[in-house]
């Protein structure tokens, strides 16, 4: 009889450590890194044309390239100040990395929601085959970490860093003008 009911506790303590290994919480397997995106991707030495508005605020700078140098687009516009906007303006609005999708095929009123009604920012870049690519900005989110995106002709938004937002900002509000030379 004692012999019996050792057998009957190995035999239970057998099922129960194989039921503990079988669906014992392990190491969960690495995360898959968050989908990243691309709403559009040129080449920094493709584009031609830039041009950053600030709806909100009524203003707008313009930017041409001649002979891999960036000039203000306007008549007789003066050079760009190269360590102010060096090749990194270029390469910023070339094709960021959206975080993530925040909402496919938004409705106007869902869009007004993330702060496309107007937009913060307008982005128009233009390719040197003719290409344009137009960008909307709309509000921070709530937690200030990133900004809603999205393409003009598009209803789905994405969020982008803040940092992008305030580079793009900070072309607009403080021109990158080459300093005075000193006579």
């Amino acid at each position: 009889m004692r012999l019996r009911n050792i057998l009957i506790l190995v035999a239970v303590l057998a099922v129960a450590a194989a039921i503990y290994f079988v669906t014992r919480p392990g190491e969960e397997p690495p995360s898959e890194p968050a989908s990243v995106v691309r709403l559009w991707n040129y080449a920094m030495t493709d584009l031609n044309h830039i041009v950053i508005e600030l709806p909100r605020l009524d203003m707008r700078e313009a930017f041409i390239e001649n002979d891999q140098r960036w000039y203000f687009d306007y008549p007789s516009g003066p050079m760009t100040d190269p360590d102010r906007w060096g090749g990194g303006i270029p390469l910023l609005v070339s094709g960021p990395f959206m975080d993530k999708i925040v909402a496919e095929d938004a409705t106007e009123e869902r869009l007004a929601d993330f702060g496309f009604a107007p937009p913060s920012m307008k982005i128009t870049l233009t390719a040197r085959d003719g290409a344009i690519t137009n960008i909307e900005v709309g509000d921070a989110k709530p937690d200030g970490s990133a900004y809603y995106i999205r393409l003009a002709a598009s209803n789905n938004v994405y969020t982008i860093a803040y940092e992008w937002y305030d580079a793009l900002e900070d072309i607009v509000l403080a021109p990158p003008y080459r300093p005075e030379e000193e006579e």
